[in-house]
């Protein structure tokens, strides 16, 4: 679906009945609510910091399509430009990897475990058989009873099982929206738009934090391979996260209390009427379920105060196992182009 200008993908096919339009109650839940109530009835979740993921490294070299750069590379210099910006900005970062050497998932996922207020970004690019797909993808965790969006609204697989989405669910949702509009609405070279999806990719499951999956393009599509080998482009891909990241950074801030209405004190005679909301509370939607205890792992990189202190020592993680080892597909899902486009 299109809204306000930027695409999004549902769980499952909106369907009509009785000439009664009906939309899945996994979307309504996770996808309308957030989207036209933010926060109404989940607290705000102010960012204290980012964790920064360059997706693959070592012999894990992501996609290579575009010649003379690979994916793993590509990843690491966006990252690092994006903490750049973050610093600039005063906010705290940690990055997963500071070199070219693989990390596991959940050593990457874990580095926001006990950093309260901080949120995951990994970044990655994406690759097709066909050399014409071109654009733009930001995924969040598939929520419960949700397919990923490659599923094509089936529940394939390991998706049989109950996986129960996360606690950051709503979190998950407004800062990958956030993110995701930043760049395909952009003023000036804006990426084309494939859309908001969902998906379980291992840093998303194993992510005890808001998180989020970037595709910043196609290094199979000859255009946006020959950009992404520009320091340029990579420099505007790092921006436009950033930009995204600022923005549900303000969509978090909680007001001060001078900003709060406040009533005077009048003469003894004054008649003072209160004025009460006759609005019901927002309905509770959904229970959230439980959820897996966390565990600590050591940091890689990182930068706790912000501003212009250097990165620690970089300390190699021990592995945290997780789950078993298993292989992560990205496949990009054709999309077909709307009237008028």
């Amino acid at each position: 679906m299109c809204w306000k200008g930027a695409r999004y993908w549902l769980s499952h096919a909106v369907r009509q009945a009785e000439g009664v339009t009906l939309i899945p109650k996994v979307d309504l839940l996770k996808t309308f609510d957030p989207m036209l109530r933010p926060n109404a009835e989940i607290p705000k979740r102010p960012l204290q910091g980012v964790v920064v993921d360059p997706g693959h490294g070592g012999g894990d070299y992501g996609t290579r399509a575009a010649r003379g750069l690979s994916e793993k590379a590509a990843n690491l210099d966006v990252s690092k430009r994006l903490i750049r910006m973050l610093e600039g900005a005063g906010i705290p970062w940690v990055l997963t990897r500071t070199k070219d050497r693989y990390v596991d998932h959940g050593v990457r996922a874990a580095l926001a475990d006990d950093r309260p207020g901080y949120i995951f970004v990994s970044i990655h690019f994406n690759e097709d058989s066909s050399r014409e797909t071109a654009g733009w993808e930001t995924y969040c965790l598939s929520p419960q009873y949700a397919p990923s969006t490659s599923s094509g609204g089936t529940l394939r697989g390991d998706e049989r099982q109950a996986w129960p989405g996360n606690e950051f669910d709503h979190h998950n949702f407004l800062l990958t929206q956030a993110i995701h509009k930043a760049a395909v609405l952009a003023k000036t070279n804006a990426p084309s738009d494939r859309g908001l999806k969902r998906a379980r990719f291992k840093v998303l499951r194993l992510a005890r934090a808001p998180s989020v999956l970037v595709e910043g393009g196609f290094m199979s599509n000859p255009r946006e391979a020959a950009l992404l080998k520009t320091e340029a482009y990579r420099e505007q891909v790092a921006r436009w996260v950033f930009e995204g990241i600022m923005a549900y950074r303000r969509s978090q801030e909680i007001p001060e209390d001078a900003a709060r209405l406040k009533v005077g004190a009048g003469p003894p005679s004054a008649t003072i009427v209160a004025a009460i909301s006759t609005n019901p509370p927002a309905p509770k939607l959904e229970e959230v379920p439980d959820f897996r205890p966390k565990t600590n792992a050591p940091m890689v990189a990182t930068n706790p105060a912000g501003g212009n202190k250097k990165a620690k020592r970089e300390v190699e993680p021990e592995v945290r196992k997780a789950e078993a080892v298993e292989p992560e597909v990205r496949k990009a899902l054709p999309v077909e182009p709307r009237k008028g486009e």
